[in-house]
């Protein structure tokens, strides 16, 4: 059986720079702008027409551009990029100075859930942990990432942080096998003009297969002032070097120039100079090369193919590779009617698109209950008292499936099994600086409902929430107490407020502590800055909701950052 979603793949046929405009229609590219990408000399934004501030939308509007328009139609270097993609049908923005890079976040005009490919070009300030975290979900979950480095001392800014240090950085706690090479490591500054050191693979999206042709032999990339990659295939076996350093070996693992690899259902592509993406557009003091339409170089047909790539598009060669199986699974019952499952992801040469669930009473028969995205499920609307199977494959977006993984299984307890309340998940450092975001989530595990009236909720410190007469927690069901009532996310009706008007919870390590009417405790968690350190993603039992799971990072357990009020995987409970 197939899995029940499918990422969309674009088909786009091999035709050149030009291309029919609609094969992108709507696929929104966003220019990152907003760490200092004007600073110096620099000038790596779309356009600029107040000195040092990338607008939205770059003007005139981009309805405006035709086949024949010129890239000085925009202000800034990177305006011959955008306006090269407009032409493709891709529609362009600017993310500016004083916006913000979230993933999920619905307050956000342009959160990158809004857009399929994010671009960022030579970044001159490092991501906050908060925007690490939300352009590495960005990835996992199917957006396309370009990374644009620079050579290694190359800050702008002067604040001793230069573009390899500031993408190596990004990429911390993901496993996308590609390293930017930063002063003290070889080949981290130097020229090579052309770079055409191809690689063999006739499968490369960016060299043999892209929709706008490949490059020549003998022009490749103009590089002046570039580091080197080193890549490593044991942290992602879906890294691949696509072009090499003149001095470099073909298929080797060090002086790679453009790299790509995958995540989750996401594509990430990397490049070590902005310079073959630049053009000599530019104002406010600025100084830039013409690289994007210099002839003697294949620049701008590399930089098209790539975003084709992260956009969705495979190139002309099937993917027949199916992911790895599963490994690792476990389940847990969390209730009468319900049983948690866990797993390791898979792995694929392309990357996993979804997990298929697969459940059985006999051990022996299987049918599909779900297709997930994440590796965790939580299995609803069982029956008490029964054994439950399970086993889970992977698909990847071309419709291949892998083998099956281990078999778990877990038995369901008496319906009438007593309730159980315990403290499920727990976010201390909020998003930003709204405390009233901070949240604990009680959940209910046992068989039957309870009246937690006058029961309370404390930190290390004090009393912060007492429930309400009245209050009464199904069995399965949770509870949300934020910090206040101003924090409970919209369409949240599991939820109240903290009746001290905080929970106070400490970003460095505090203990949560529930207490029944009559002051005895009933759950307690002391936590440290491991599982509070970054902004927005809370701590949630592994696996969810199971009374003896350990407390784990929220993104260990699932595709978001957090889910006050449902399941680790988002589903309702």
């Amino acid at each position: 059986m197939k899995s029940l979603y499918r990422s969309l793949l674009f088909a786009v046929p091999a035709i050149g720079l030009m291309g029919p405009a609609s094969a992108w229609a709507q696929t929104k590219v966003l220019f990152e702008a907003m760490h200092a990408q004007t600073a110096g000399n620099a000038d790596w934004v779309l356009d600029e027409d107040s000195c040092g501030t990338a607008q939205r939308y770059p003007t005139p509007a981009q309805s405006g551009i035709t086949a024949s328009t010129p890239e000085t139609y925009w202000g800034g270097a990177y305006s011959s990029f955008g306006v090269a993609l407009v032409k493709k049908g891709f529609s362009v923005e600017s993310l500016p100075t004083g916006g913000r890079i979230t993933y999920g976040d619905t307050t956000n005009a342009q959160d990158l859930k809004n857009y399929k490919v994010l671009i960022l070009p030579e970044p001159n300030t490092r991501y906050s942990t908060a925007e690490r975290s939300a352009i590495q979900a960005f990835v996992k979950n199917g957006g396309g990432l370009f990374m644009i480095s620079d050579h290694g001392n190359s800050d702008r800014n002067n604040d001793s942080w230069d573009s390899p240090e500031i993408l190596n950085e990004l990429m911390t706690g993901v496993s996308w096998g590609i390293h930017f090479q930063v002063v003290g490591e070889s080949d981290n500054y130097f020229n090579d003009n052309p770079d055409s050191k191809y690689t063999t693979d006739t499968s490369s999206p960016i060299v043999f297969t892209g929709p706008y042709g490949k490059p020549s032999a003998g022009k490749g990339l103009g590089l002046f002032g570039s580091t080197s990659m080193t890549l490593s295939t044991s942290t992602n076996p879906n890294v691949k070097g696509h072009i090499w350093m003149t001095t470099g070996t073909v298929g080797a693992s060090t002086r790679v120039t453009f790299a790509t690899s995958t995540d989750g259902t996401g594509r990430i592509a990397a490049i070590g100079d902005s310079s073959p993406a630049e053009d000599a557009t530019n104002g406010c003091g600025h100084t830039t090369n013409n690289g994007w339409n210099e002839t003697a170089y294949d620049n701008a047909l590399i930089h098209l193919n790539a975003v084709a790539w992260l956009a969705g598009a495979g190139g002309g060669t099937a993917d027949t590779t199916a992911p790895t199986a599963p490994s690792n699974l476990s389940a847990s019952a969390a209730s009468s009617s319900q049983v948690n499952l866990g797993w390791t992801a898979s792995t694929d040469n392309v990357g996993v698109a979804s997990y298929n669930v697969y459940r059985s009473t006999d051990n022996a028969t299987f049918s599909a209950v779900a297709s997930v995205s994440g590796t965790s499920h939580s299995d609803t609307g069982l029956a008490a008292s029964t054994t439950y199977y399970y086993r889970v494959t992977a698909d990847d977006a071309a419709n291949n499936e892998s083998a099956v993984s281990n078999t778990a299984s877990a038995s369901t307890p008496t319906a009438s099994s007593p309730a159980q309340v315990i403290i499920n998940e727990i976010l201390a450092n909020e998003p930003g600086s709204d405390t009233t975001r901070e949240f604990v989530e009680l959940v209910n595990v046992g068989g039957t409902s309870i009246d937690i009236s006058g029961w309370s909720v404390w930190d290390s410190a004090a009393k912060q929430h007492t429930f309400a007469s009245g209050t009464v927690l199904g069995a399965g069901k949770a509870i949300v107490v934020f910090g206040s009532a101003a924090g409970i996310p919209s369409g949240l009706t599991n939820a109240v407020g903290a009746s001290a008007g905080t929970l106070a919870l400490g970003n460095s390590g505090d203990t949560v502590t529930l207490k029944n009417a009559g002051s005895t405790n009933v759950d307690s968690f002391t936590y440290t800055s491991s599982l509070s350190g970054t902004d927005g993603v809370s701590m949630n039992r592994s696996p969810d909701t199971s009374a003896t799971g350990s407390f784990v990072l929220h993104t260990s357990v699932s595709s978001l950052s957090s889910s006050p009020g449902t399941r680790a995987s988002g589903s309702a409970f």
